[in-house]
């Protein structure tokens, strides 16, 4: 087996997305269950990922929907982007990977609004080869249609790719198509995963990192 190509899921792989750890500290438990199961655990949710809601109808969806949460889901309408932050040991890795010769690619369900928003305040995202973003193509993981456009756009062959996410549900479509797959329900994991399926040691700096990570 020669990995050519990487491909990393974005969420949880290389950005901290924990809205919930952040909810229950800032609401209590009993308004954070309630969010994350009726708001971010929802159909929405995954429609505005998808590009067939904006994110601005999203949240005016759900104020109507439950306004005795209003207030809450307001704050977090606001405080989203702001949870999206790179997980700095994962985000190192990518310039020594390059630099070994891998191709990187970024497959993710995001909506446009905020990845927009991550795009334009790290600078590691110009690392990568190639994205497919599910907001901008309108399709999402772990549906096949997304992994198509991801193999046709970029030309891959899955038998040379390696494929990271954090759900079971993403690598199962990957394993699919014939993708090497990490299962990464782990983030602070990956190093020590891509060592032993690539055979290869990562060597990094933290001042690369530092300069890549800010415009």
């Amino acid at each position: 087996m020669v990995i050519r190509n990487i491909i990393f899921d974005l969420g949880r792989v290389l950005i901290d997305w924990r809205p919930y750890e952040y909810m229950v500290k800032e609401f209590g438990s009993e308004v954070a269950i309630f969010l994350w199961k009726n708001v971010f655990d929802t159909v929405e949710w995954n429609l505005m990922d998808k590009g067939e809601i904006t994110e601005e109808q999203l949240w005016n969806m759900f104020k109507e929907k439950f306004p005795e949460y209003k207030e809450y889901i307001e704050k977090m309408s606001l405080k989203v982007p702001e949870l999206l932050t790179p997980i700095s040991e994962n985000v190192e890795l990518l310039m020594p990977l390059k630099r070994m010769g891998y191709q990187l690619y970024v497959l993710s369900n995001f909506s446009r609004g905020n990845f927009n928003y991550v795009y334009k305040k790290f600078e590691f995202f110009k690392i990568f080869d190639g994205m497919i973003i599910s907001g901008f193509v309108k399709q999402i993981k772990p549906e096949v249609e997304i992994y198509q456009t991801l193999i046709f756009n970029f030309n891959l062959n899955p038998f040379e790719s390696l494929f990271i996410d954090d759900k079971e549900e993403n690598i199962k479509t990957a394993k699919f198509f014939g993708f090497n797959v990490i299962h990464l329900p782990d983030h602070s994991l990956l190093k020590e995963r891509l060592e032993n399926i690539l055979g290869k040691k990562i060597n990094y700096t933290h001042n690369e990192f530092t300069e890549l990570i800010y415009e």
